[in-house]
């Protein structure tokens, strides 16, 4: 009883909030010398998997639609997302989550997200605030019926504005680039080295030039005169940092050369942990310039992987870096701080955090030319150190979304390649396919030209290792229609070492992981791919690396060069078949022997050798095994012998002695904490944790890695109706929905369902249809719309 009256309470509450929001900017629009255009029906079709599809005939009353759609599905993660960026998370779940609030009002991103509506181009600005509009009519109209959640947490939605978009993007943008917690520690390290008289232990950077995505001679017939520049510039050496960025996903496409129908086909796996609800959301946009549907954020509106009636994109993350510490050198009193030779004054703010059950916390943000300084959040410093944060996020006055939607309206790899341009992060990989029969591919990210050290916090004082800008758009690695008849990205070697800038990427950068490796064979193998053949690409579950190492491995056991111990495990996979199926004891081992193997070839000590030769990382070891093996093939002979013997012997016994005894797997259930989300939040309603299905693959090193198949997509550009897709567990996040955990069984099994773009084939899975009444008012001046509306 005492959850209903205060449900009923917030719905009065954001029925009131809605209406004066509603109001104020009809009363501000017209003052303005907005004038109405009328009214628009903006129509959404359930699917049977709950998917929206949204029409509408403006591009306004489109993103009005979508708003109220995702608002539907998702306004209680919506929620969280904002709160996360605004620094407002401790006031409705406690003193648990303060830590996490002083980082974000340190950083400042909300701020700067309301910062950035000032700077939209008048095409991203309407659709910004029609989605808003389209939110907060759902809040208003729907107060009544919220996720029961919100009620629980005491949480009164307030309105939704282009801000909390913007915001939203700019969180998964923070969550995907932020090494810059690691440079303190990197300074250290090197310190401690050079007082021990050594030098770098890390060693340079070895690239594997054949695991690239684009090859030279690809890059040079694609843009000649990039090329001949590119050619020009003196080429940047960087130290292995041994620290491998956060990765995720696989997309791949191939020509019409090596399909079924003689069109492309292209497939993107976004790779991060299956949340409840997924961090993706589903929807489908037809009208105005827009036909498309694909995923990305719900609350903010931009597909970062998906497709329309002329092209189709996939996306892996780049793991490039676009944020530096600084060290600052400030006055004793800490009031001023140096820059070449002259003192400036430390900017400061009061930000005051409420606090769930506690008093209010105040805190003061100090800020220089660089950034906000981040003392408190970094490990390893001295107490005489102070370091400000300088992060791309913080430099520009743009949003990603700009170029996300500018994709989403493109129609060939001129319009799409001129979008991608105005993304700016978290980085990516792009893989492309279009109607007209091409394939290509294009890194997108705003990647800084550093002048110092990287790696380290630059020196803040002198200012001679300013940012130098950053990298050109039509610099980054990129082809069209590549020789080898079709691309792939598992967050691999985007380009060889005759690239001369620093993609700050790490040692997971430098050449093949697992994953790369396996869908490089396949697709080399195939010529004769259809929807179904890449769905078994998809559900592809051998590891290469595991499967390589065991037959190098044999061969040195012939030749007497391995110890009886290293023999001994090595036996044990005798009826190992190169899969990684869940439960299998062959399968177990070989994940142990992927773990020992993988930080295994060090710059120094005993395998020092193999480094300077092969690098390090599961890159190196790919490396290593390509070419070992490549030149057994050919001659019978084994490069560096005695050194590779020594060294896999002793991987072989170090995974013995971490591997579980003879019939020791086991598989425990495993619960799916509602609204987990990025932040890993406790289960917000426990009610509402699901258990994990059982699985074929649970290992992160196959291509199948059921775990992170967050999303599918499937793309058949001979026929878009043929294209297939899914989004586990669930399109909705409220429990009381038929499709909170209905897209399990695709899940467990690898499969899809239609994923039609024409209305005739949508129809044909209709579930329901809702219709909203769209009001417009604009002002021709700036393409400004606010709107109300109604539900029929």
């Amino acid at each position: 009883m005492r959850l209903a009256a205060s449900h009923a309470k917030t719905g009065l509450y954001v029925r009131y909030i809605g209406l004066i929001t509603l109001v104020a900017a009809a009363v501000g629009w017209i003052a303005a010398g907005g004038t109405v255009y009328g009214s628009e029906r903006v129509e959404i079709i359930r699917d049977q998997w709950g998917i929206a599809h949204v029409y509408a005939e403006s591009n306004a009353g489109l993103f009005f639609g979508a708003g109220y759609a995702t608002a539907q599905d998702r306004m209680l993660q919506m929620e969280l997302f904002r709160r996360k960026v605004a620094g407002r998370l401790a006031e409705v779940l406690g003193p648990e989550w303060l830590a996490s609030d002083k980082l974000m009002r340190t950083l400042g991103l909300y701020r700067h997200a309301q910062r950035v509506v000032d700077h939209l181009s008048p095409e991203t600005r309407e659709a910004l605030e029609a989605y808003a509009a389209g939110v907060n009519h759902y809040l208003t109209t729907e107060a009544d019926n919220l996720n029961p959640a919100f009620a629980r947490l005491g949480i009164v939605p307030e309105p939704w504005t282009p801000a909390d978009s913007i915001a939203v993007w700019m969180r998964i943008a923070e969550y995907f680039d932020n090494s810059w917690k690691q440079e303190v520690n990197a300074l250290r390290q090197r310190e401690q080295q050079q007082a021990g008289g050594a030098g770098s232990s890390q060693g340079v950077l070895v690239i594997d030039d054949a695991a690239a995505v684009v090859e030279e001679q690809d890059f040079a017939r694609t843009s000649p005169e990039v090329y001949r520049r590119l050619k020009s510039y003196p080429r940047a050496t960087i130290e292995d940092d041994a620290w491998e960025r956060v990765k995720a996903s696989h997309a791949w496409a191939v020509s019409g050369e090596k399909t079924v129908t003689g069109k492309p086909l292209l497939e993107s796996d976004p790779q991060i942990t299956v949340t409840l609800p997924s961090l993706w959301y589903e929807i489908h946009l037809c009208g105005g310039d827009y036909n498309a549907r694909g995923i990305g954020l719900a609350g903010a509106p931009g597909f970062l992987v998906g497709w329309n009636e002329h092209l189709a994109w996939g996306a892996t993350a780049l793991g490039s870096d676009g944020s530096d510490l600084f060290q600052e050198r400030l006055s004793s009193t800490g009031d001023e701080y140096q820059w070449r030779g002259e003192w400036y004054p430390v900017q400061t703010r009061t930000e005051k955090i409420l606090v769930k059950g506690a008093e209010p916390v105040i805190i003061e943000v100090k800020e220089t030319r660089h950034g906000p300084l981040v003392d408190d959040f970094l490990a390893g410093r001295r107490p005489d150190e102070h370091f400000a944060l300088h992060h791309a996020l913080l430099q520009e006055t743009t949003t990603s979304i700009e170029g996300l939607l500018a994709m989403m309206r493109a129609r060939n790899w001129t319009e799409f390649t001129e979008a991608l341009s105005r993304y700016r992060s978290p980085g990516l990989h792009v893989v492309y396919a279009d109607v007209e029969g091409n394939i290509g591919y294009h890194t997108a990210a705003a990647i800084p030209i550093r002048r110092g050290v990287y790696g380290i916090p630059q020196v803040g004082w002198s200012g001679e290792e300013e940012w130098a800008g950053y990298i050109p758009f039509e610099e980054l690695p990129h082809v069209l229609n590549p020789s080898r008849g079709f691309i792939a990205s598992a967050n691999h070697l985007p380009v060889g070492s005759w690239y001369p800038h620093i993609l700050t990427i790490g040692t997971g950068g430098t050449g093949h992981n697992g994953r790369s490796w396996r869908l490089y064979e396949l697709l080399e193998a195939g010529n004769s791919f259809s929807v179904e053949g890449f769905a078994e690409v998809h559900r592809d579950n051998i590891n290469p690396i595991a499967r390589d190492l065991v037959r190098l491995a044999r061969i040195l056991q012939e030749r007497g060069l391995l110890s009886r111990e290293a023999v001994a495990f090595l036996s044990r996979l005798d009826e190992w078949d190169g899969r990684l199926v869940t439960g299998s004891p062959e399968a177990a081992l070989a994940e142990t022997l992927l773990a020992a193997v993988h930080r295994s070839i060090r710059p120094e000590g005993e395998t020092a050798t193999l480094a300077a030769r092969f690098g390090g990382g599961f890159a190196g070891v790919v490396f290593l095994l390509r070419t070992v093996l490549g030149e057994y093939e050919r001659s019978g002979e084994i490069p560096l012998v005695a050194e590779v013997a020594a060294w896999l012997d002793r991987v072989l016994r170090q995974a013995a002695e971490q591997a579980p005894g003879r019939g020791q797997i086991a598989t425990r259930p495993r619960r799916m904490a509602y609204q987990a989300n990025l932040e890993g939040f406790p289960s917000l309603d426990p009610q509402a944790d699901r258990l994990l299905p059982q699985f074929t693959t649970t290992a992160v090193d196959t291509i199948w890695s059921q775990l992170g198949n967050s999303y599918t997509q499937i793309v058949d550009l001979a026929d878009i109706d043929n294209s297939r897709s899914f989004l586990p567990p669930g399109i909705s996040e409220d429990p009381r929905s038929p499709h909170y955990f209905d897209q399990v069984d695709l899940w467990v099994k690898g499969e899809t369902h239609p994923a039609p773009l024409s209305r005739e084939a949508v129809l044909r899975y209709k579930e329901s249809v809702t219709e909203l009444e769209w009001h417009g008012l604009k002002t021709p001046a700036t393409s400004k719309a606010a709107t109300t509306g109604s539900v029929h």
